[in-house]
């Protein structure tokens, strides 16, 4: 890899960073229409970068916001038959409420101290705005200092994450000619530490459901009828009381049938990594809980997980008031590991729920999404390029898991079949979806350096 890449970066990062701030200042808040023409300057933001760099970028529509699709001409690349990496990332962020809670405005982005040195605050710094633009200067250095592209690049920025990117799945149908690729890059996930970078291989998927059970036609005088009909949110808690057992497993028929076991191999792996469970827990105040027989880093990277994340119904404000709710609700999702079908488990859980007798009440059960899991083999020669690169400039890489789950990822495997590379830069720490979220400026200077050094062994592979 030539050095004089690396010390253009070092010589470019004030540079680098102010281009951050313009980026972030920028309020793409997808999940809000009045944020729309915002979100489109995000779109054209990203694609203006990327022409800078010498890339070919359009905007293309989908049937929401807009997405960037970008292409590196062969006269930029060294060998335009080496494998063509697709880089994945999103310009749209998460609604900046609740707006007292930041030390300084959401879209007027600041540099102060983080947990782990300068850092930039902003909505967006993290996720995905800073880990976007490591990509994205990665490639303009090779621009700036003449140095051809090791292999052929496209980039897809989507504006859409955030609200679930619901209309990328039929974009990517559309134009699978134009996002052909060998690999895809995603940078949207976590270092496992300030120090050690990560290459998250494995993801759980998602079930998403909203419960509704119907009771009386209208809300009741408790004093009236209480005891006389059955009162839906107390069947509602009842029911989903019996969702575990003593032994905090789930109690679904069938539901763990196809859960596989976590390799020796694996456990290894993990038990180098020094987690500490009772720090990773006693930042959020908690203590280690779950299914019996299994630590915290195997129950969150490799077993399934259900969770309550929400109640609602009848009276819920200031004071008493004596009703029988009309009806009660409550928001109920599945975190599910690789081998799992994420529409067997919901098929699973409407039987589940439909078996318990409600006493004349009547379900209305929205399902409100499904991801399946994804899972790279450590030992795929992709990853193994991506842990040669990140290796050049910095320490082994931690190879790990995450609890959590990314849609489009396994999109891209169903879709596309290609192999996703998920290597992150940001820190659990960095309050992404919340108040001064922020990203460490020494982990936006690492990212654009290793992924220079990756997209080179990449394109060697």
């Amino acid at each position: 890899m030539p050095h004089d890449l690396l010390n253009h970066l070092d010589a470019q990062q004030d540079a680098a960073v102010a281009r951050l701030v313009e980026f972030c200042a920028i309020p793409s808040v997808s999940a809000d229409p009045v944020f729309a023409g915002d979100v489109r300057r995000g779109a054209e933001w990203v694609a203006s970068h990327l022409r800078a760099s010498g890339l070919q970028a359009d905007i293309l529509p989908t049937a929401g916001h807009p997405a960037v699709v970008a292409t590196a001409p062969d006269s930029m690349v060294a060998d335009p038959a080496a494998k063509r990496v697709l880089f994945y990332g999103h310009y749209d962020v998460q609604p900046p409420d609740p707006l007292d809670l930041w030390t300084t405005g959401a879209f007027e982005p600041a540099v102060r101290e983080g947990a782990d040195g300068p850092a930039l605050f902003a909505r967006g710094a993290c996720d995905d705005k800073g880990q976007v633009l490591c990509f994205l200067e990665a490639l303009r250095a090779f621009h700036d200092t003449g140095t051809k592209l090791p292999g052929p690049v496209t980039v897809l920025i989507e504006g859409e994450e955030e609200v679930g990117s619901v209309n990328l799945p039929p974009f990517l149908e559309e134009h699978k000619d134009k996002l052909a690729a060998d690999v895809c890059v995603v940078c949207d996930t976590s270092m496992w530490d300030p120090q050690t970078p990560a290459i998250t291989y494995g993801l759980r998927g998602l079930v998403y459901f909203d419960i509704k059970l119907h009771g009386p036609a209208r809300d009741l005088h408790s004093g009236v009828y209480g005891g006389t009909l059955a009162n839906p949110a107390t069947l509602l808690v009842d029911i989903l009381g019996q969702l575990f057992d003593a032994d905090h497993r789930i109690t679904i028929p069938g539901f763990y049938d196809d859960v596989a076991a976590t390799t020796d191999d694996e456990f290894a792996q993990w038990s180098r990594l020094g987690f500490k469970e009772q720090q990773f827990l006693g930042d959020v105040g908690a203590e280690p809980f779950g299914e019996s027989g299994y630590g915290t880093l195997e129950r969150k990277w490799a077993r399934p997980s259900c969770d309550v994340n929400g109640l609602y119904g009848g009276y819920m404000q200031h004071g008493a008031k004596t009703v029988i709710p009309a009806f009660a609700g409550a928001k109920v999702s599945f975190r599910i590991p690789p081998n799992m079908d994420p529409h067997k488990v919901a098929e699973q859980f409407t039987r589940w729920l439909k078996s318990h007798p409600v006493g004349g009440c009547r379900w209305e059960l929205t399902n409100f999404g499904e991801a399946w899991p994804v899972l790279t083999p450590t030992d795929s020669p992709y990853l193994q390029a991506a842990v040669r690169g990140i290796e050049q400039v910095a320490v082994a890489p931690a190879l790990i898991r995450s609890g959590a789950s990314i849609p489009i990822v396994a999109d891209f495997q169903r879709i596309l079949k290609l192999p996703p590379l998920l290597i992150g830069f940001g820190l659990n720490s960095d309050n992404i979806h919340s108040p001064d979220e922020h990203f460490g400026l020494r982990r936006f200077a690492l990212g654009q350096k290793a992924l220079v050094a990756v997209l080179h062994e990449l394109a060697a592979v």
